[in-house]
């Protein structure tokens, strides 16, 4: 046994020293072309990229500072024979925060707007005479139900903020955003922030984690007092000085997405806690001839207004007229 295992050790040694010469970390490049378009049911302007597959000369893929876009190329939209767009390309800086330290190419148009319960095409024709396609579901349109949903924050009766709508999207995938609109003044000037709301907070090592919503089929969602409160003390966290903080509303945004989508969200998204650990990428694609996604959605949304009182117990100010005026 111990002679075996000296044998054994002795290839494993040997196979490493023959290889180390010609080990590449890397690997060779698998050049790919990527187009992504999400298209907006509640919107006639869309963007699309075209980029490609590249390779860096060390192991940070953000090193890269060119613009990758494939420029040049003819992308079209359809939404039956009566509805075509050809989309105008340009140029787009990144936004700040973006890793990425580069300028990127896009294509964008503000004449499409496609039917509920429809079909779209995408058809992208490269300088090469490549060409990439793909088709994608349109969702049947959302409609929030104002007189059963909350208009108001805190509710007139009950700790709970309700949400409902109704759709006639089959098998319907929806996705649920709540976020408060403020301002912030900072050196006399007004900076616009966007906090958004969790689904609740949960404990984990003396302090609240966020939970936010999974995608759900059901038309109604729910977020109790607490975690609005919760959310409105953590707008100004580490600030001693709340009069800064003007406070505007509430808008909740329903989305309702498409079977593409809804496949790539689902592979992709993982829970927004610490339990989740991310081992590695999923690679979904619905792009013929190339890889990337393209995919519809729909949206709707509600105003809740806040009270002038529970702006005020935060030591805020309020940005709109009171609700009950």
């Amino acid at each position: 046994m111990k002679r075996t295992m000296r044998y054994l050790l002795i290839m494993i040694i040997g196979v490493t020293l023959s290889c180390e010469d010609s080990l590449n970390p890397y690997g060779s490049l698998d050049e790919k072309y990527v187009l992504n378009c999400v298209i907006r049911g509640d919107s006639t302007f869309q963007v699309a990229t075209l980029t490609k597959s590249y390779m860096v000369t060390n192991s940070d893929p953000y090193s890269n500072t060119n613009d990758l876009g494939i420029k040049g190329a003819v992308i079209r939209l359809w939404n039956g024979n009566d509805s075509v767009a050809i989309l105008r390309d340009t140029t787009i800086s990144e936004p700040e925060g973006s890793k990425y330290n580069r300028p990127y190419s896009a294509y964008y148009t503000n004449k499409f707007q496609p039917r509920a319960n429809s079909t779209v095409e995408i058809e992208a024709i490269l300088p090469d005479g490549r060409k990439l396609t793909s088709q994608a579901s349109v969702p049947a349109k959302i409609v929030v139900l104002p007189s059963v949903s909350s208009n108001q924050i805190p509710p007139a009766e009950g700790d709970d903020i309700i949400i409902k709508w109704s759709s006639d999207q089959k098998n319907p995938v929806f996705i649920i955003r709540l976020a408060i609109y403020y301002f912030k003044y900072v050196n006399g000037q007004k900076e616009r922030g966007v906090f958004t709301v969790p689904l609740n907070y949960t404990e984990y090592n003396n302090d609240l984690i966020p939970v936010y919503p999974k995608p759900q089929s059901e038309m109604a969602y729910v977020v109790n007092m607490e975690t609005i409160t919760r959310a409105m003390e953590l707008i100004s966290q580490g600030d001693s000085d709340k009069s800064k903080y003007e406070i505007l509303s509430c808008i909740a945004e329903v989305l309702s997405l498409n079977e593409e989508l809804s496949f790539y969200y689902n592979g992709t998204a993982r829970s927004n806690d610490v339990y989740s650990v991310k081992l590695d990428e999923t690679d979904y694609s619905n792009i013929q001839n190339g890889s990337g996604l393209f995919g519809v959605y729909m949206r709707s949304f509600m105003l809740l207004r806040f009270t002038h009182a529970y702006i005020q117990s935060f030591g805020y100010k309020p940005g709109l007229t009171e609700v009950n005026k």
